[in-house]
């Protein structure tokens, strides 16, 4: 499942600062080049209000299903999603299915991006079987998902022009294989066990969890990179 790549990233002053600090990285990929290209994406994102309802309801409702899961048991969770049909797959299978199922199986380059983060996800915490759901804490789920989106996202908006810049496919690998790691590094480091708790009261519904989760993800990682 690779993630959707040729989109070309919005031209707004933000996303223009970033396509330039790529561009400087690319020419001189050291860490302060690295890093200061790293902030200006994060703060792209952020400063943006960068549409992501497609993954905040596909993320939501993993989070939810991982939820009820727990509550009820996973096949009580497939019945009020009206999947009982996965019950009948083959553990791999069921496990797409269902990713596939709240990622709108991926139709769009944002159901992509979706669908692909849920994917890295539950190889990252070992989910291997719908009832590995179970036993998953909901935090470090979104935690996890937010951190793979932040670095499949960026894969996808500057693909081409990192490609377009770097003719040679090994070192057009190795700088977006350098930059997804320095970003997912970034949003894990931020996102702690108390900011997770501050901005996720239990009161809120969960695809508004998802999107503060994002937004504060993405508003620490420019604290976090600097200037």
């Amino acid at each position: 499942m690779g993630t959707s790549k040729g989109y070309i990233a919005p031209s707004t002053p933000n996303w223009k600062r970033a396509k330039g600090e790529i561009s400087h990285y690319l020419s001189n990929p050291s860490d302060v080049a690295r890093r200061n290209a790293a902030a200006q994406y994060a703060r792209a994102m952020a400063g943006d209000s960068y549409n992501v309802s497609q993954v905040t309801r596909a993320f939501a409702g993993a989070i939810s299903f991982s939820s009820a899961s727990t509550a009820r048991g996973y096949a009580v969770a497939l019945r009020e999603i009206g999947r009982e049909d996965i019950l009948s797959l083959e553990p791999k299978e069921a496990l797409d299915a269902l990713i596939s199922h709240f990622a709108n199986d991926g139709n769009t380059i944002d159901d992509k991006i979706a669908l692909d983060s849920m994917v890295e996800t539950f190889k990252v915490l070992e989910v291997i079987q719908l009832e590995d759901l179970q036993d998953i804490d909901t935090s470090r789920l979104l935690k996890e998902m937010v951190c793979q989106f932040a670095k499949l996202k960026f894969a996808q908006l500057f693909d081409k022009q990192i490609r377009t810049k770097c003719p040679v496919i090994e070192e057009a690998n190795a700088r977006i294989a350098e930059m997804q790691e320095y970003i997912y590094y970034a949003m894990d480091q931020q996102l702690t066990e108390n900011i997770l708790k501050e901005i996720n009261p239990h009161n809120l519904a969960n695809e508004m969890i998802v999107q503060n989760t994002l937004n504060k993800g993405f508003e620490l990682m420019t604290i976090f990179y600097g200037e």
